[in-house]
């Protein structure tokens, strides 16, 4: 009796391993500073198991795997022609991976259709500050720490047995529950958890609901491709590059001179590779003003 009951003690334990635990956030923030005022809202997930993390937006992670399941789909019934019409795209595209213990910390993003998987190289320097307050039903204490070219302040809680939190952050005696700048532009607000068990069936279907034929899919400003590993220079090296020039690899492309396409700008067909790339650059350049706020400024010089 004795011997069957540890079995079953030391297989719950690595059923519970397995599951991991989904921590859920709501994210609010401001692309634009001069627009700070009008803040948006993403459903942020932090997925931990037993040996890692990962941080990503949930809006971003059904619209891929809707448009990879569409794909793949067409492609296992021979089709040639590919239509596609998708749901909400996230907002929110970069995302964060941790291993444990040592919290080795990666950023996975990208700079216009290059993917990058960046290594935090900068530590955190916590300083925890007498104050509690409850969130939720939670006991929570106050921390603050100087990241990334932000003041942040964040509320923990050691009633979770981990010592991570969202985006980059981790470090503290507990699960980071609430997290503030300085500047009111970016804070992220815990709204629950679950075991993975408990939902993975309805985000399946969630994941699949939005497969839907209707129009010719645009694959342009996509990140495509293998990721590139670099350092947070080499990544700011490459962001200083495409801020001054955001057309040069369309540029190399079509220079080639056996590269035909055609592009839908604002509702006209450009097929003229001057007016295009002319185009696509003002395009560009009109993003690249209108998201000047960051989460990790040091990064975009």
């Amino acid at each position: 009796m004795k011997k069957t009951l540890l079995l079953l003690m030391i297989s719950l334990g690595l059923m519970s391993f397995a599951q991991g635990t989904r921590i859920m956030y709501e994210y609010k923030f401001a692309s634009n500073i001069e627009k700070k005022d009008s803040l948006e809202t993403e459903l942020m997930y932090l997925d931990i198991r037993k040996d890692e993390s990962k941080f990503y937006s949930r809006q971003k992670f059904v619209s891929d795997s809707t448009r990879e399941a569409y794909f793949q789909k067409q492609i296992s019934m021979g089709s040639t022609s590919f239509k596609y019409e998708g749901g909400k795209e996230g907002k929110v595209a970069y995302s964060i991976n941790k291993k444990y213990p040592d919290f080795t910390t990666v950023l996975h993003t990208s700079i216009g259709d290059s993917k990058f998987s960046v290594k935090n190289e900068k530590p955190m320097e916590w300083k925890i500050l007498p104050e509690t307050k409850k969130i939720d039903k939670f006991e929570a204490q106050k921390a603050t720490v100087d990241f990334g070219g932000r003041t942040w302040t964040a509320w923990f809680s050691q009633d979770f047995p981990f010592q991570d939190g969202p985006y980059k952050f981790h470090g503290l005696p507990g699960l980071i529950l609430e997290m503030e700048d300085s500047t009111g532009t970016h804070a992220y607000k815990f709204v629950g958890s679950k075991k993975f068990d408990d939902i993975e069936k309805i985000e399946k279907k969630e994941e699949l609901a939005g497969t839907k034929p209707g129009t010719v899919i645009r694959t342009f400003g996509f990140a495509n491709g293998k990721e590139i590993e670099i350092s947070e220079e080499q990544f700011k090296k490459q962001w200083k590059d495409y801020k001054n020039d955001p057309v040069k690899n369309m540029r190399q492309m079509l220079s080639q001179g056996n590269v035909k396409m055609t592009v839908n700008m604002n509702g006209k067909q450009i097929n003229d590779s001057a007016e295009m790339l002319r185009a696509m650059e003002k395009h560009q350049k009109e993003s690249i003003k209108n998201d000047n706020n960051k989460i990790e400024p040091a990064l975009y010089p």
